[in-house]
């Protein structure tokens, strides 16, 4: 078992760096598209291994359910979308750095589930994080450099807050277990420093509201496959580092659970309304995972208030992710099938696959994410009265999810008009196969839980229902009132981060113009002997020196920051 472990970690990575070399890559394309298939074989039937010389340890324990689980759905996740990836870049012209960015990133993921170590994890999460980047970038387009800016951004700033946490957690064990991180952050005296840094830091990566705003734009300019493992499996590596780090089941935080609750309740509203408005299938989708992993996020919230329902939370958070894993997978691959299916079967097929998939993001009844949403709402069942508040918004915010799926449905499915064509055997036979899995899989789940009779009684089905219901009703409202001549309002993808760049253009034209009305008296004033002792430096070499200064002066402030958070 020890050998497959280390397979399933250096497989992907190998493989991206064979892929440099001209003469190994016909190989290494044939390969690429299984690259994690160890990893899912390791997951499903493995016992305990550990390996302490790769890097500082990389671990997979017979108990660790959250291990075991996160490395099933990332696997398979990985798996369809390499096998789908195959045909759909095949004639792609950045093909060559396609794969080497999906291997690595695929490699370093599966590298975050199995780190024994803070200071793996951190290393395995940063690869990951900065490879993802070739993947938003992939098309080289003007959307996609702009998506790729921000998207690295906002990882370089995410990262920076993690180093820091990881740092004031080690101390100075860098190879502290992460089985240890826990307890160790919930004794420190740097504790509620420690918890804002690693809560916003994961945030980013899960896409919580307000740092949600790379996910929709790097989810149009993307390839189907990137965009697949993006949101499938990338993202909740977010949650998956909330789930090694936060204290849960340790010490009782109930400001900052609230806090965390409020934040996914906010994630899970604010991306449904945002959502609905969009044009792109995969801008919707996009915002769909903002709204989808705020259900995650509020439930973990639950568990930081109390202790007790720490790990009910997590197990129903683990089950939610795997989930939304597959559904958001197949939707995003989905999307692709679609655009090559016309009227006929092949039309019927994707109608079929895509309501299927868009049914269980919503949470429909005897659906997955009927199974997964009870989870989650029992988690926070018996937690404080904040937490008790969470259950019933989750249901009220399921309606949003109905919504979204309806207007990603209406921008997908192919109409009749369209020419009579089928998708390529490359691009459906994965997506139909990934399909059946998943119900497959969740059948099991539900019959080796014994929720298969809770699922189907009455009142189950009636609290499944009742969100879709009322979202089809709202929907239809809004289509009647669409004929009236009503419109959406025009939010743009990214809506965050648009402000932002369009209050920056105001502030550069602002400069600009001060520079263009101060040129004349600086010409005016600037001396003609260079040795005066009152001489005024040229605009242009201010402005150089200013740069300089700014970038000194932002390193200098990071500096003390970091020495302020490690003073006792």
């Amino acid at each position: 078992m020890t050998a497959l472990l280390v397979v399933a970690v250096l497989l992907p990575l190998g493989l991206a760096a064979a892929s440099l070399v001209a003469a190994l890559r016909p190989l290494v394309l044939r390969v690429a598209p299984w690259s994690t298939a160890p990893a899912a074989v390791l997951a499903a039937f493995a016992g305990a291994a550990d390996v302490r010389w790769l890097l500082l340890g990389v671990r997979l324990d017979d108990e660790d359910r959250t291990t075991r689980g996160f490395l099933a759905f990332t696997a398979v996740v990985w798996l369809f979308a390499g096998w789908f990836a195959r045909t759909y870049v095949a004639a792609s012209a950045h093909r060559d750095s396609f794969w080497f960015f999906f291997l690595t990133a695929a490699g370093a993921n599966v590298g975050v589930v199995l780190a024994h170590d803070v200071a793996t994890f951190y290393v395995f999460y940063a690869l990951m994080t900065f490879t993802a980047y070739g993947l938003v970038l992939h098309a080289r387009s003007d959307e996609a450099r702009r998506a790729g800016r921000v998207y690295l951004a906002t990882a370089l700033v995410a990262e920076t807050m993690l180093l820091t946490a990881f740092v004031l957690v080690a101390r100075d064990g860098v190879n502290i277990p992460l089985a240890d991180v826990p307890r160790v952050l919930a004794e420190s005296p740097d504790r509620d420093a420690i918890l804002a840094l690693v809560l916003a830091g994961f945030g980013v990566k899960a896409g919580a509201v307000p740092v949600h705003f790379w996910l929709p734009l790097a989810h149009p300019v993307a390839p189907a496959p990137a965009s697949a493992v993006l949101s499938g499996s990338i993202i909740k590596a977010g949650l998956l580092g909330w789930l090694r780090f936060l204290p849960l089941g340790v010490a009782a935080l109930p400001t900052h659970g609230l806090a965390c609750a409020c934040v996914g309740l906010l994630s899970a509203f604010y991306g449904a309304a945002v959502g609905s408005t969009q044009t792109n299938p995969k801008t919707v989708l996009a915002y769909s995972s903002v709204s989808q992993m705020g259900f995650a996020t509020a439930t973990l919230g639950a568990g930081l208030m109390d202790p007790a329902a720490a790990d009910a939370a997590t197990a129903a958070i683990l089950l939610f992710a795997t989930h939304h894993a597959f559904a958001k997978t197949s939707l995003f691959l989905g999307v692709s099938v679609a655009a090559e299916a016309g009227r006929g079967w092949p039309r019927r097929l994707v109608t079929i696959g895509l309501a299927g998939a868009a049914l269980a993001i919503v949470g429909a009844p005897l659906s997955s994410g009927a199974l997964a949403k009870t989870a989650l709402t029992g988690a926070v069942a018996h937690a404080p009265i904040g937490a008790q508040l969470v259950g019933p918004a989750l249901s009220v915010a399921a309606v949003g999810s109905t919504l979204l799926m309806l207007r990603f449905l209406g921008l997908t499915i192919p109409r009749r008009t369209e020419p009579r064509r089928s998708p390529s055997a490359g691009l459906w036979v994965p997506w139909a196969l990934l399909l059946a899995f998943t119900v497959v899989f969740f059948f099991v789940i539900a019959l080796r839980a014994h929720a298969l009779r809770a699922l189907a009684t009455p009142s189950a089905i009636g609290a499944a229902a009742w969100p879709v219901g009322a979202g089809a009703a709202l929907a239809w409202i809004a289509s009647r009132a669409g004929r009236r001549g009503a419109t959406l309002p025009k939010i743009p993808a990214g809506d965050v981060v648009v402000v932002v760049e369009a209050a920056a253009r105001r502030a550069g034209a602002a400069v600009s113009l001060t520079q263009r009305a101060a040129a004349p008296l600086v010409r005016a004033i600037q001396p003609r002997s260079p040795r005066d002792l009152f001489s005024v430096m040229p605009f242009e070499s201010v402005e150089r020196g200013l740069g300089r200064f700014e970038v000194l002066a932002a390193l200098t402030l990071l500096v003390l920051v970091l020495v302020w958070l490690t003073l006792p």
